[in-house]
């Protein structure tokens, strides 16, 4: 596996005429056209942590996901998902134009459903300079196919922005359904 870094971690963002993060900075709260919110809690090397509100209910949800892509706890009160991965997941370096990851976990819900498999396919398309919140951003271009105990959950057409481990945009498509969203804001 090739273990180049094809995309510079210095880059932040790029103005296109919006008030956009300064030189090097990182967003640490976003917005989406879904109404989602996201609020950063930490990064730590390959790995953010995030608290999520839920559009429809307004609840929370503490996420921890590495490499912004492939997640390790949804909680909720101290609840929730967690995922114990039996694949090394890939690192940073990894995630490099035409490259492509099979992952495998359990994911437990307890109080909810018994432990179950969940897998993770994952091919990086390439990169890209995206417009979001009126600012160009580079961004890594990949397909996600996520399955729960043999069930295909659909497949997530993403833009992750590599230096800050969060998606800028995205296309999930469930059967015939496509819907999308968008940052909108960036603080």
């Amino acid at each position: 596996m090739v273990r180049s870094f094809a995309l510079c971690l210095c880059l932040s963002t790029v103005s296109a005429g919006a008030d956009c993060l300064p030189d090097g900075a990182l967003p640490t709260r976003l917005t989406y056209s879904s109404g989602a919110v996201i609020e950063v809690a930490s990064r730590d090397g390959e790995t953010i942590s995030y608290r999520q509100t839920i559009v429809e209910t307004g609840q929370q949800v503490d996420m921890t996901v590495h490499a912004g892509i492939f997640t390790v706890s949804a909680l909720r009160d101290g609840q929730g998902a967690v995922f114990d991965w039996s694949t090394g997941l890939p690192a940073l370096a990894e995630l490099t134009p035409g490259a492509s990851f099979h992952e495998e976990a359990m994911l437990t819900t307890p109080g909810f459903l018994p432990p179950r498999p969940f897998t993770t396919d994952l091919e990086i398309i390439g990169e890209e300079m995206i417009e979001v919140a009126g600012c160009e951003m580079p961004a890594l271009k990949m397909v996600v196919k996520n399955r729960e105990a043999g069930k295909d959950l659909g497949e997530n057409t993403k833009w992750l922005h590599l230096p800050s481990l969060v998606t800028l945009k995205s296309e999930i498509r469930e059967g015939d359904s496509l819907r999308g969203q968008e940052v909108v804001v960036m603080e």
